[in-house]
């Protein structure tokens, strides 16, 4: 494995939140894990993630977040993994065309996650 990361978590299910929390911090990274865009915007400056794993469905758009802050010091250096629901084309193509550097559909593998990000951050 690679150095440990900081994460912040966007997911608004626990159920969904749970078993990634659990699986990375397995590894060594630490999580921080918000529901809403207020919280993430509190987070952002404050824990100064390396990668922000940022659901789409949020209590507003997580898409929009990630546009407002893509070109500003608070956007991960790491960068933004998108997690959308199955089938959802539209946000993938979206978060792709915002600068997504993965989109995971759900349920998401924990496995594959951890994979992602660690390449992430392998050369921060």
């Amino acid at each position: 494995m690679s150095r440990a990361a900081r994460i912040l978590l966007a997911e608004e299910h626990g159920a969904v939140a749970r078993p990634l929390i659990a699986h990375l911090k397995s590894r060594g990274h630490t999580v921080r894990w918000v529901r809403t865009v207020r919280e993430i915007r509190a987070e952002l400056p404050e824990l100064n993630p390396d990668v922000l794993v940022l659901a789409v469905a949020l209590d507003t758009d997580g898409l929009e977040l990630f546009q407002a802050i893509r070109f500003t010091p608070q956007c991960p250096p790491g960068g933004v993994v998108v997690l959308i629901e199955p089938g959802d084309t539209f946000s993938r193509d979206r978060a792709l065309q915002l600068g997504a550097v993965a989109v995971l559909s759900k349920p998401v593998d924990e496995g594959e996650l951890a994979r992602v990000v660690e390449e992430l951050i392998a050369f921060l």
